[in-house]
């Protein structure tokens, strides 16, 4: 028992180093740079919005009221997305992970100023999306507003996973990488699009026509979250078109 308990020792110990070992080369292949811990961490963000989205969408469904047997249920599940969609960007905002890189010197970095800036726009879209005013019977104009906010909600989901493509394409990974970067950002052009048919098309001047402007509770928050979805779509366009992050990791 105890020369096999000796052995074992010697086997964790081994393990052990060469985890630290590897963990060492690992940190000089970063040079210090902690560009990768970041975009791991919009990666979180971008998919703590699209859980804020798809929970939102769920809501909206539930509020249409057209299966009375099922809507409680897609109603308690969108109310839960929601909710633990924000808690995801909260904690990539705030958890242990981030307190680790600004206790590592990385405060001041552009990149990080550039995550917070990011983090902040997400939880503004979430914090609508989750208040957006519900009162009243569901009338053919709230639908019509409830099915803009879908769409506004989708542009959201295209921008974060095209972004999340460019990352993933920065990492150099991959013989795919170049594909992986241009289709993500035809990804955010193509989100980009379609938030500005959705705010400025012909069905919201046809709304606008018949009275439903910004003195109307819904329309109100349907402009607030058009224009927050948009600073958002702006965030993550700018941060695709910037210098790859990785490139210090070769």
């Amino acid at each position: 028992m105890k020369s096999k308990k000796g052995l074992l020792g010697v086997v964790i110990s081994v393990a052990f180093m060469l985890t630290i070992g590897l963990f060492g080369t690992a940190y000089a292949k970063h040079g210090g740079d902690a560009s990768m811990d970041m975009h791991h961490l919009h990666m979180l963000m971008n998919h703590g919005l699209e859980m804020v989205a798809e929970g939102s969408n769920m809501v909206m469904l539930a509020e249409m009221k057209m299966v009375p047997s099922v809507d409680p249920m897609t109603l308690e599940h969108g109310h839960h997305m929601t909710m633990a969609g924000k808690e995801v960007i909260e904690h990539a905002l705030k958890g242990a992970e981030m307190q680790s890189l600004h206790k590592g010197g990385h405060g001041d970095d552009p990149l990080m100023k550039d995550t917070h800036e990011l983090g902040n726009a997400e939880m503004a879209v979430a914090d609508l999306l989750e208040n957006m005013s519900m009162e009243g019977p569901m009338t053919d104009d709230m639908m019509t507003m409830h099915h803009m906010h879908i769409m506004i909600n989708h542009a959201l989901e295209m921008a974060t996973q095209g972004s999340n493509m460019v990352m993933l394409g920065q990492m150099k990974m991959s013989n795919v990488d170049k594909y992986s970067i241009e289709h993500g950002k035809m990804m955010l052009a193509n989100a980009r699009s379609l938030l500005k048919e959705v705010m400025e098309g012909k069905a919201m001047m046809d709304m606008h026509a018949k009275g439903v402007t910004g003195g109307n509770a819904m329309m109100a928050d349907t402009h607030k979250i058009g224009a927050a979805a948009g600073k958002v779509i702006d965030l993550l366009d700018k941060m695709a078109s910037s210098e790859p992050m990785m490139m210090k990791m070769q």
